[in-house]
């Protein structure tokens, strides 16, 4: 009998334990994108151990960044047929919740490092956002919670080049131009 307490008691704290394992990051970390821009970050992993499924948001600024669409990446695929759900996109409020993806089937987790997912924004202001995670759940293939670090994202937007800038430039090339042809002289 107390073997099984002992054992019930094992696996109760078995269950209740996180295991730390990898990091998860927007990427790039510091994008500067123009104004108008269509771009996309990606969320990777890396120092992946036993993951087999993952749900977490992503939220930025909506006055500065508008999100378009999420795909999935490869690096859950790699250990087998996946659920990829996409999440929610709310460009009012500034987020994406419930992305998810799960391996389907009784299949070890994947490990190391790779793509989770892709989220494709547009550039709507001159500004910057921060690209956050959060509400992150981690799982290994036992169902357990693995704990990971995260990173976030500032995306700088920037005006594209004017036509002011351009026709500036002209001007310092048109003007160069003149002082490289010889001159003429007046008293020929």
């Amino acid at each position: 009998m107390r073997t099984r307490q002992v054992t019930a008691v094992f696996w109760l704290f078995a269950a209740s334990t996180t295991l730390l394992a990898g990091t998860i990051a927007v990427q790039p970390a510091a994008p500067t994108v123009a104004l108008g821009q269509t771009f996309t970050l990606s969320v990777n992993i890396s120092g992946a151990a036993d993951l087999y499924g993952y749900q977490f948001d992503l939220g930025f600024n909506p006055t500065v960044l508008q999100a378009i669409s999420v795909t999935e990446g490869a690096f859950l695929g790699t250990g087998g047929p996946t659920i990829f759900l996409p999440g929610t996109i709310d460009n009012v409020g500034g987020s994406i919740t419930a992305n998810a993806d799960i391996l389907n089937g009784a299949v070890s987790g994947v490990n190391g490092n790779g793509d989770l997912l892709d989220v494709t924004f547009q550039a709507l202001a001159v500004g910057s956002s921060g690209v956050q995670l959060f509400n992150l759940i981690a799982l290994d293939s036992f169902g357990l919670g693995l704990t990971e670090t995260t990173a976030d994202s500032t995306v700088s937007v920037i005006p594209e080049p004017g036509t002011g800038l351009l026709l500036a430039a002209g001007m310092v090339g048109l003007f160069a131009l003149l002082r490289l042809r010889p001159s003429r002289s007046a008293s020929s």
